[in-house]
């Protein structure tokens, strides 16, 4: 693990951390000795055996429930930590859903609700964050999009709507905020083991790493080490970026 000194005692906040990437970013940014808070919206048993195994390891780890796309949860979260805190440094906006259908059959349900959670909760989050952000004079934001977001994606015209605007969001804001201090960046992962990749059937799943120049699926751990490594002050004249994360799967 890449070491940066300046994460330590840092206060980063997580959504979505009960998912493969939500629990490598997690691991990744205790392990540089920030105190992480990370929220769930159903998962509890699987929260509670993440907070268990960090905090048996001597990490400072923090569960919170909380459905992103609900803003009054959102402030009732932000507001708990700031007064437990007194401050946010660092919020990776990881939380997401996906209800994956063609176009044609796809309800209207099935795309708002993917819409409202991806783009919506990120917007939330990132509001009440930003808020003590701006205040400090200091902060990191990292959202987590996908290549969904970037290039076409059959079948996720919702996903890949959500996750184009997150791209979007993100580097408008990050012009925003950056003179005060607050770089915004995203990062824009490929396929990367996850149950949701597991649900891929096994030849269509075949045919995909055929496509991939370095013909793997990526692991959670290299998403938050880029994660940690933009929380950081070594990337500091990095803002408003989409950094993509795929063993150069959409070069193809």
């Amino acid at each position: 693990m890449a070491r940066y000194e300046d994460l330590e005692g840092k206060v980063a906040l997580i959504t979505g951390g009960s998912g493969d990437i939500g629990q490598a970013a997690i691991k990744e940014l205790a392990g540089q000795g920030c105190r992480v808070y990370f929220t769930y919206n159903s998962s509890r048993e699987q929260a509670d055996q993440v907070v268990s195994e960090l905090q048996n390891d001597g990490k400072e780890v923090f569960a919170k429930q909380c459905n992103i796309k609900d803003k009054q949860q959102v402030k009732v979260l932000m507001e708990h930590i700031i007064e437990a805190e007194g401050r946010i440094d660092i919020l990776v906006n990881n939380a997401g859903i996906y209800k994956d259908n063609l176009f044609l059959s796809m309800k209207d349900e099935e795309f708002e609700e993917v819409v409202q959670t991806n783009l919506f909760g990120t917007f939330y989050c990132t509001k009440a964050a930003v808020d003590n952000m701006y205040r400090n004079r200091s902060g990191a934001v990292i959202n987590i999009s996908s290549i969904a977001g970037v290039t076409n994606s059959f079948g996720q015209a919702n996903y890949s709507s959500s996750k184009g605007a997150v791209i979007a969001f993100g580097r408008t804001i990050a012009a925003e905020l950056a003179p005060k201090n607050i770089r915004v960046n995203t990062i824009a992962p490929g396929l990367i083991e996850s149950n949701m990749v597991k649900r891929i059937p096994r030849n269509i799943m075949k045919q995909t790493l055929s496509g991939i120049p370095v013909n793997r699926l990526g692991r959670p751990s290299e998403v938050a080490k880029v994660i940690s490594f933009l929380a950081s002050e070594d990337s500091s004249y990095i803002v408003g970026q989409t950094i993509v994360v795929d063993g150069g799967l959409i070069m193809r």
